[in-house]
């Protein structure tokens, strides 16, 4: 019952960002309006939630949206540190099945990290979970991914420090456009475009 009634909450406070309104940029908009926001449904939702069952309301809308940014973006790499949950990999390689997929563990250690960063291809999608050592990882993935990658931050409403982690990001200059999604923030390395976050009710 918790979701549904928080879930409200934050959707009204948000209701004047709903599918890209006001948003100038072009390519913002249609990020937001069609990866971000986007109600179509795929016909491997379906197969997908037959197969991985017992998810909360919370994740699968997550899993969701982690298939949309991988059919997006179509990475050749996907990195995924200290996942909650083994479904997150089955929705992004149904997102992109040329992708590789990495799952970083709390047993590797920082030379492990450079390892997997630094062999990494285009357009590589990194999820991260802010558990443990995070913002030392974070700081690694900045210094090496290429500029074509996507970053998605989950939880960065977690708590006061989450929220002035997530400020110290989007203010990086190793980070491009953000977007803020309330339950996940998502960064954009190419620095290409005009910097800006954007708030999106998600």
């Amino acid at each position: 019952m918790l979701y549904p009634i928080k879930r409200s909450i934050v959707w009204l406070r948000r209701m004047r960002y709903s599918r890209g309104f006001g948003v100038q940029s072009p390519w913002a908009y249609k990020f937001i309006r069609y990866v971000v926001n986007e109600h179509y449904p795929y016909y491997r939702y379906k197969q997908l939630k037959v197969q991985i069952y017992g998810l909360d309301k919370r994740t699968r809308k997550l899993c969701r949206l982690y298939f949309r940014l991988a059919n997006y973006q179509q990475p050749e790499s996907i990195i995924d540190f200290l996942p909650s949950s083994s479904c997150y990999k089955f929705y992004f390689i149904a997102g992109c099945k040329k992708a590789s997929y990495f799952h970083v563990t709390d047993q590797h250690s920082p030379n492990d990290w450079y390892s997997v960063l630094s062999q990494v291809g285009e357009h590589t999608v990194l999820r991260v979970s802010l558990e443990k050592n995070y913002s030392e990882f974070l700081d690694t993935a900045l210094n090496l991914l290429p500029s074509s990658s996507l970053i998605i931050l989950e939880r960065i409403k977690k708590n006061k420090d989450s929220e002035s982690y997530w400020d110290s990001l989007i203010a990086d200059d190793r980070v491009g456009v953000s977007f803020d999604l309330y339950y996940c923030g998502i960064l954009f390395l190419n620095k290409d475009i005009i910097k800006q976050n954007y708030i999106v009710n998600f």
